[in-house]
């Protein structure tokens, strides 16, 4: 079977995500899930690295200052589920309060409210796996070096086996004696979560280094180098191209970081003014820390090595950069046209030319979405 087809096989299961974010956070000293990393609110962020691995139908149970987390989680489509006994239950009772409703789904992703860094690579890896599992098998448990990590799949045959529990431990008992498939996985955000504050600033540095940025954190990074109107315009467009298509990609069965996507592409020009202006913006956000950004940046006006699939961030960046023009979608032609004009000949044009229309090509069998025409009638 082909990964396309196993792709698109797979994002059409009724496969669910279940985030518990109940918790009084006592070790922490603050409310967990209300801290930030990279300018979002940790729990937007832990229900995104679901919906990044094409989990659309997710429920967070929620408890302490449930009023604040209403709020929050309304630009993020989830259902919730309320736990009002979160003050003196564990998390194993928040599990319950959630999979209770999901009993008729096809299998659970399961996330702590406070380990918001799991990549979409191993959503991808983990979703295949929990695709294939042997008649009888309960779920699929990551491992990191040995130690269990996130998320966790459950299937539902042992669905009555965490419902019915009653003993010490909580989730990770429970899983210890179900008949699980234990995968190892290489994403060392798959373990980080925030029980103490030395724990949040190691997330912090980590989201830096891997993740996509707010749109608020974008605007300020516009004010410190006094990025003109016009070319803000122009990148804010090419960031919400970049997250709409990333978004299109997932619901075909692609695992990808939208959020990377649209600051990707709002900070693709931020160095616009200066000499090599894409190894500028590479430069100035890997002082940041902004490692992932900074690759995108740097390679926005063509690649060294080409990206073999438009399921790839930078790839996407790229490409939709290409099918903007000041703050207007255009088509290929129409971006190049002058480029063309001054010089018909000049290579990287051509190839940035034959890359997009490869990559055109691909993200429209994939989606089934006409780009260049839809640009025209925008």
């Amino acid at each position: 079977m082909s990964g396309d087809f196993a792709e698109k096989r797979d994002h059409m299961r009724d496969w669910r995500g279940l985030i518990v974010a109940a918790g009084q956070s006592r070790r922490m000293g603050a409310f967990k899930p209300l801290l930030t990393l990279n300018g979002f609110p940790m729990i937007q962020m832990t229900v995104q690295s679901l919906k990044n691995g094409g989990i659309r139908d997710i429920t967070v149970v929620i408890g302490r200052e449930s009023d604040r987390m209403r709020e929050v989680l309304a630009p993020m489509g989830v259902r919730l589920a309320e736990n009002p006994e979160f003050a003196s239950t564990d998390m194993l009772s928040s599990v319950k309060k959630g999979l209770s409703g999901m009993r008729d789904a096809e299998g659970v992703f399961f996330l702590p409210g406070d380990l918001p860094l799991v990549s979409p690579r191993t959503m991808n890896y983990l979703k295949r796996e929990a695709a294939c599992l042997e008649k009888g098998t309960q779920g699929v448990i990551p491992l990191l070096n040995g130690k269990h990590a996130h998320p966790l799949f459950i299937s539902p045959e042992g669905y009555d086996t965490v419902l019915a529990y009653e003993g010490e431990g909580g989730l990770g008992a429970v899983s210890c004696q179900m008949r699980m498939k234990k995968i190892e996985i290489r994403d060392p955000g798959a373990l980080k979560d925030a029980d103490f504050p030395s724990d949040l600033e190691e997330m912090r540095t980590y989201a830096r280094k891997f993740r996509g940025i707010s749109t608020d954190r974008c605007e300020e990074l516009y004010e410190e180098v006094r990025l003109p109107a016009h070319i803000r315009a122009h990148c804010r467009a090419v960031g919400d191209l970049a997250a709409r298509m990333a978004e299109n990609l997932i619901g075909s069965g692609a695992c990808l970081d939208v959020e990377l996507c649209r600051s990707g592409g709002y900070l693709h020009d931020l160095c616009r003014l200066q000499f090599h202006h894409e190894l500028a913006a590479k430069s100035f956000l890997e002082r940041k820390g902004y490692l992932a950004l900074a690759e995108i940046a740097g390679a926005h006006g063509g690649f060294e090595k080409e990206p073999e699939s438009i399921c790839q961030e930078s790839a996407i960046v790229f490409l939709a950069d290409k099918l903007i023009q000041e703050d207007r979608r255009v088509t290929l032609t129409e971006r190049y046209q002058k480029a063309l004009e001054k010089d018909p000949v000049k290579e990287r044009v051509r190839k940035n030319i034959a890359l997009g229309r490869r990559l055109i090509a691909e993200y429209e069998e994939r989606t089934g979405e006409r780009l260049e025409e839809t640009c025209i009638h925008e």
